[in-house]
């Protein structure tokens, strides 16, 4: 009985809740907005991509065959909804909540199991001095180079025939992946047009929770942005690295994940250009820190990667229309603990937008990837995306 009265109170508040809302809210190009009369606000944003991929998979099937799949799928950000709470600024002082709540389309044999998961849970100060943000969130090293076009709102690299959830973008054929961590960051107010950022993430163990595997300090990530007002544009360039270190016990081996990365991003008009380059030790050519797809983690202990990518972008109106060609490798190495052969993957994409409405935009992608590690593949894929 108990039960039911708070659930029938629960039902009560939401939809008081709601009708406030519906009374207050401003509704923006992206994002619902509510802000109460104490100072109280609530942003909602939202995407919703959804793909057709056509694709073909060199000598695939077991009895060494292609093979050919068309699947509905994710792209390399799922579906995701973000809430973002702020709290009245007090002393110049602002804080924010910020949760995100990530929804995959999935593989075959895979349709009800870890449908949802939580990429983000953030609070968020900022003032003069700064911005501070503890809690889960995006990482900083290679950070700005994840920002290309082609796979931030597309495919990009996927797994096979039947890869599931959200697929890899650019990691391991031109970035190492920032991933959703625990972390601390600071970063500074802009300095004439330079950003720094800098902060401790929560470290990874290869292959797992382990009691053979220490790893006492959090990884420390670093970055420097230099904005640049051009006549016709603007101009990012960047810098960063990060440093971690694993302590194998049974072999009493120790050894550092380690790596810098450097790049620009010009616009000139409705011209978008990126470069961007990076050099790990201990991260393959797969660009996961901590993690190796095609074996185990503690395989990339030593190993020596670059990643490397650069990308062409054009908006006329509605229209996007760039291409992309980049590479990850890696150089065969053997420790102790494990050993990683040479390997290099390449992807080319060419892709295209079509902004429909403010909120709807038309997603076209076109493949070719190569690869020691995994099969290649050609690839036609069309989607859509929703923005709120």
């Amino acid at each position: 009985m108990e039960l039911k009265k708070l659930y029938v109170t629960a039902l009560l508040l939401m939809g008081t809740f709601l009708l406030n809302i519906s009374n207050a809210a401003t509704i923006q190009a992206q994002g619902i907005q509510y802000e109460n009369d104490s100072g109280w606000g609530l942003d909602v944003t939202g995407q919703l991509p959804v793909f057709i991929n056509l694709s073909k998979h060199d000598s695939f099937s077991s009895d060494g065959g292609d093979q050919f799949s068309s699947r509905i799928m994710s792209g390399f950000n799922p579906a995701n909804i973000t809430f973002s709470v702020s709290a009245p600024a007090k002393g110049g002082i602002s804080v924010r909540g910020i949760f995100q709540i990530n929804h995959h389309l999935q593989g075959a044999g895979i349709q009800n199991d870890g449908l949802f998961e939580g990429r983000i849970a953030d609070i968020e100060i900022s003032g003069e001095f700064g911005t501070v943000n503890m809690g889960k969130g995006f990482g900083i090293f290679g950070s700005s180079a994840i920002a290309d076009a082609g796979s931030a709102m597309g495919v990009g690299r996927f797994g096979g025939p039947d890869a599931a959830d959200a697929t890899l973008g650019r990691i391991g054929s031109g970035y190492t992946y920032a991933n959703f961590n625990p972390r601390i960051t600071y970063t500074t107010p802009s300095l004439g047009g330079l950003t720094l950022k800098a902060g401790f993430i929560n470290p990874e163990k290869p292959d797992g929770p382990s009691d053979d595997i220490e790893t006492t300090m959090p990884r420390f990530e670093g970055q420097a942005n230099y904005f640049i007002d051009l006549t016709a544009g603007t101009m990012d360039i960047w810098v960063g690295g990060m440093a971690q270190s694993v302590d194998v016990v049974s072999q009493d081996f120790e050894y550092t994940i380690s790596g810098w990365d450097a790049g620009t991003r010009i616009n000139i008009g409705g011209l978008q250009l990126t470069g961007a380059y990076s050099q790990t030790s201990g991260v393959g050519a797969d660009g996961l820190i901590g993690l190796n797809l095609s074996g185990s983690g503690l395989d990339q202990a030593e190993v020596k990667a670059t990643q490397w990518y650069t990308e062409a972008v054009y908006t006329l109106g509605d229209i996007i229309i760039g291409g992309s060609y980049g590479e990850g490798s890696q150089d065969a190495n053997s420790t102790v603990i494990g050993s990683s052969p040479d390997i290099t993957n390449q992807l080319l994409m060419v892709f295209t937008r079509y902004k429909v409405t403010d909120q709807l935009t038309l997603i076209g992608e076109v493949q070719n990837f190569e690869s020691d590690a995994q099969s290649n593949y050609r690839a036609l894929i069309a989607g859509m995306q929703f923005n709120f």
